[in-house]
């Protein structure tokens, strides 16, 4: 009876911790509102207690970087595909500007709407991009909707977390479809890993918060327990968890296994294709990509600010003091 009783406590003990640490959770993607690595990392967040609002694109988005819609009055199309689950996309019939690239709909539209529309009386504690299907390391960060939807909402004053699923290079190249099943059976994983990741990360910074506030002290720390508005890049492999060799820490490289290139064929035409990967340099081993190919989960810090360090700001001012319009 007694231990019973010990385990019906500890359960609860459980229960009210989950409810205290609950956040309230932005989440979107890239790949569309009803992928299934947006849909795993739903029910991973809401099976630990969060409170998760979807609002993503209605198309696959994949590799539209930060590309959003730029034209005061356009209207954006935002269905409710169930309690709490939206999509934004084109309205009906939405045909582009003569003579424009167009973009609309996307990742970053969908951040967008989300904080400013559908969340606007009950901000998000974090916004949550992904699973991406497909990893977002090295060169592919810039060109990324998941990363870049993160990065919107770290602009917009909310610390964010992308995460993505990694393709088996090898593999997808020999049998295609074998290549998708394994990166699709990684997701739920990935989504898991990510929930790990966040409740220790917000467990942290919430008790960094409060030793703060005891000591009296400022110290401007987010809900991850990081500096201002900064955020986390996650990516994982495609993977058994028990065949993963562990965490990461590392910083976004220049290199990475998948290189997409532009090379103009026999017939004249130019055409975008992937190249081989050159060989590493120590440094490159040390970053993202190569750490993913071993088979590392990683986790970079990213804060989303294009500017350079203050120490390369001062070098430019003084080689271009004096300088006039």
């Amino acid at each position: 009876m007694n231990k019973l009783l010990t385990g019906i406590i500890a359960m609860a003990s459980v229960g009210l911790s989950m409810q205290a640490n609950a956040l309230n959770i932005l989440l979107t993607n890239d790949d569309g509102c009803r992928a299934p690595g947006i849909d795993a990392m739903y029910r991973a967040l809401t099976a630990a207690g969060h409170k998760v609002t979807l609002v993503g694109p209605l198309n696959d988005s994949s590799g539209i970087s930060a590309a959003s819609v730029v034209v005061p009055g356009q209207a954006l199309a935002v269905t409710e595909l169930a309690p709490g689950k939206f999509c934004v996309g084109p309205p009906q019939g939405y045909t582009p500007p003569a003579g424009k690239t167009s973009a609309i709909g996307t990742p970053v539209d969908a951040v967008n709407v989300g904080l400013d529309v559908i969340l606007k009386d009950s901000p998000p504690d974090l916004v949550v991009s992904g699973s991406n299907f497909g990893e977002n390391v090295g060169p592919l960060t810039q060109m990324s909707g998941t990363l870049n939807a993160a990065v919107r909402a770290m602009f917009k004053g909310v610390p964010a977390v992308a995460v993505s699923t990694a393709i088996d290079m090898d593999l997808i190249i020999r049998d295609q479809q074998a290549g998708y099943r394994k990166t699709l059976g990684a997701m739920d994983d990935t989504a898991r890993f990510a929930v790990k990741v966040i409740e220790q990360a917000s467990l942290t910074g919430a008790e960094a918060r409060q030793a703060c506030a005891k000591s009296k002290h400022s110290c401007e720390l987010n809900v991850l327990g990081l500096p201002g508005v900064n955020g986390l890049n996650l990516n994982y492999p495609p993977l058994k968890p028990d065949e993963v060799k562990g965490v990461s820490f590392a910083p976004i490289g220049n290199w990475d296994r998948v290189n997409f290139t532009s090379q103009r064929g026999a017939d004249g035409v130019v055409h975008v294709n992937l190249a081989p990967p050159s060989t590493p340099t120590e440094v490159q081993q040390k970053a993202d990509a190569y750490q993913l190919w071993q088979g590392h989960a990683v986790i970079t810090v990213i804060d989303g600010n294009m500017t350079a360090p203050q120490a390369v700001q001062d070098q430019a001012k003084e080689m271009l003091q004096g300088i006039k319009p």
